[in-house]
């Protein structure tokens, strides 16, 4: 049974603003070669002049930049096919000829513990290449993302499997499709089987299935952004102007990022064509990533609402203690205009009757009163 073995893994960078004033693709393929020496690059698309050609970009027309492609010796394991992307993503794959899915399961584990220790030193100097120098154009990943420097799990690409061995995921819970005359595609978690393909279009179908992971993942990334942001809102002391103003900077640097990665995302999902596309529509309905893409825009929309009462709620709380400091002020002025008034009803030297004195200086206080006092009721009131 043939059998490609696929199985993603993140880098220690993530496209920013700077990725598109560069050649970042041709900074990647530079780190690459100096940091995996026995890498040997392939083609990462058609061998054509021309921005597209055969419906596919030639990788000069992508807002990430070029890809890198090629294949890696793996020690006690055989050769494999590695590519790398200026998004911080890698896949890792082997195509084995097994006769039944337990020996494909037997040939992972022995395949994972090979490469783990490949994977996580290219992370390290790939990552460290990337990164060098006072104008990268790429920027250290953070947050809650997952690990960095790992194999994330395994897409097995079984090709006409023999009778008895397709698994239920494809069989019974995958989504069909007709791929290519009377070839049929069944995606399914873990595992996508195919019937009848022609040899010509496999790599297609194995760039649709990188292009729906790398969905997968983008969105899985953005998820864990806004969720650590909403509880990192829910803890903030909001009394302090200081913490909101910094919550603001937070979500908008947030916003900018999702943005730039919603705008390469889309971008992505237009260059891929034929086979391709019809792998990346099964992935995404079998994913259900419209609902995905719902919900992450809810989350997004809460932070911003919870942000902007917060910072009503801050502005109001700090016009109260503004009209308290009035209050306090006004009263102060009172005491010392009842002290003035005392001054003037009984001092001796001024040319005004004593009787004439006292009716003036009863008729200020009575109006002083009469306005301080219907000023607290209506303060009470409210």
């Amino acid at each position: 049974m043939r059998v490609v073995l696929m199985a993603p893994f993140l880098l220690g960078f993530r496209m920013n603003s700077r990725t598109f004033q560069g050649t970042v693709g041709e900074r990647l393929a530079d780190a690459v070669a100096q940091a995996v020496p026995e890498f040997q690059p392939g083609t990462g698309g058609p061998d054509s002049e021309m921005l597209f050609d055969h419906h596919m970009s030639t990788g000069g027309s992508r807002f990430g930049g070029r890809r890198v492609s090629g294949t890696v010796e793996v020690p006690g394991a055989g050769r494999a096919r590695v590519r790398f992307d200026p998004s911080g993503t890698g896949f890792f794959m082997q195509e084995v000829d097994v006769p039944d899915r337990d020996t494909m399961h037997a040939r992972e584990r022995a395949l994972v513990v090979a490469a783990a220790p490949l994977v996580r030193s290219w992370n390290e100097r790939i990552t460290a290449a990337m990164l060098s120098g006072p104008n990268s154009a790429v920027g250290a990943a953070g947050g809650p993302v997952m690990e960095i420097g790992r194999l994330l799990w395994w897409h097995r690409i079984l090709v006409d499997p023999p009778e008895g061995q397709e698994p239920a995921a494809t069989r019974c819970y995958g989504v069909e499709r007709r791929i290519h005359d009377t070839a049929i595609l069944r995606f399914g978690d873990g595992f996508t089987v195919l019937k009848g393909l022609p040899e010509h279009r496999l790599g297609e179908v194995l760039g649709g299935l990188m292009a729906a992971q790398q969905e997968w993942i983008a969105m899985d990334e953005a998820n864990r952004l806004v969720s650590e942001r909403l509880l990192n809102v829910r803890e903030s002391r909001w009394e302090h102007l200081s913490e909101i103003d910094e919550q603001f900077t937070t979500a908008l640097a947030l916003s900018k990022d999702l943005a730039l990665r919603d705008l390469v995302r889309l971008e992505e999902s237009r260059y891929v064509v034929n086979a391709a596309g019809v792998v990346f529509e099964a992935a995404m309905e079998r994913w259900a990533m419209n609902k995905e893409q719902a919900a992450l825009e809810v989350q997004t929309q809460s932070l911003r609402d919870m942000l902007e009462f917060h910072r009503t709620m801050a502005q109001s709380r700090r016009d109260e203690r503004r009209n308290q400091m009035l209050f306090v002020f006004t009263v102060v002025a009172l005491l010392q205009s009842v002290l003035a008034w005392y001054d003037f009803v009984h001092e001796e030297n001024n040319t005004l009757a004593p009787v004439l004195r006292i009716v003036l200086a009863a008729v200020v206080a009575s109006l002083t009163l009469l306005v301080a006092g219907t000023s607290m009721f209506r303060r009470l009131r409210r």
